[in-house]
């Protein structure tokens, strides 16, 4: 059964609204365009055709609500090679008719260039995808819970839904182990998400010197985390007691 959100680039478990599906939709259109798109024409026929089956359903409620009752008793069961997005032929993508805007959206969030760079560490098409999705929603004020969104959706057609294979994921591709990430997603394709312990086991088995090193990045990712919450949660006490303030203010003229 194919999983119409994965090859919208999202992900099922999020239950993207409308606005997203909508936007996801018009960025892969983009890229496929025949203007922009250089590659097989083959190729690009038939991303297309699966691009316009998986919005005609998506798009639509009832259809959705259906597909949606039955994806859930195939989900997590077909994963996508992670090589099989990445446009390793370069040329294949016109890219003067993206340089331009994009350039001028840098003007204003220089913060992009870095967050496009990490995104194509994935995949170009993901890159590409997360460019056309800004410059279309107009939506570069929250940026990064975009790329989060594009990147959590990757990570879950290729590597399933276990928080810690994702995060193992993560790990990898960003750091640019890439061909171990690849290796990963092989095991997941043949063994299935189910025997995560094992597959996280024989994958270290297999590469014993990223051990070490992947416990080091996964202690860094829960440091970030743990000291972002204090600030988190002192932004919100403060809020609250200049907002509690203000009232008691307020009740205090009008007794007056």
């Amino acid at each position: 059964m194919k999983n119409y959100y994965h090859i919208l680039g999202l992900s099922f478990e999020s239950n993207p609204e409308k606005e997203l599906i909508d936007a996801a939709f018009k960025a892969l259109v983009k890229i496929y365009h025949p203007d922009v798109f250089k590659g097989d024409k083959k190729s690009r026929d038939r991303e297309i055709t699966e691009i316009n089956e998986a919005y005609e359903i998506l798009n639509d409620s009832e259809k959705k609500k259906k597909y949606d009752e039955r994806l859930s008793n195939f989900h997590n069961k077909n994963f996508f090679d992670y090589s099989d997005e990445d446009f390793e032929d370069k040329d294949v993508f016109d890219k003067k008719y993206i340089d331009e805007d994009w350039e001028i959206a840098l003007l204003v969030y220089p913060e992009l260039e870095d967050k496009k760079k990490i995104m194509s560490k994935y995949s170009l098409r993901l890159s590409l995808q997360f460019q056309f999705y800004l410059l279309e929603t107009k939506e570069f004020f929250k940026f990064n819970i975009i790329a989060n969104r594009f990147i959590e959706a990757f990570l879950e057609r290729k590597f399933g839904t276990s928080t810690r294979i994702k995060l193992l994921s993560k790990i990898l591709i960003e750091n640019d182990f890439r061909k171990n990430a690849i290796y990963l997603n092989k095991l997941i394709k043949v063994i299935g998400i189910k025997s995560e312990q094992r597959i996280i086991k024989t994958f270290f088995k297999q590469f014993p010197d990223i051990e070490k090193f992947v416990s080091e990045e996964i202690k860094f990712h829960k440091k970030i985390n743990i000291n972002e919450l204090p600030h988190t949660n002192n932004q919100y006490f403060f809020a609250i007691i200049l907002v509690v303030l203000l009232i008691l203010l307020f009740i205090a003229i009008i007794n007056n």
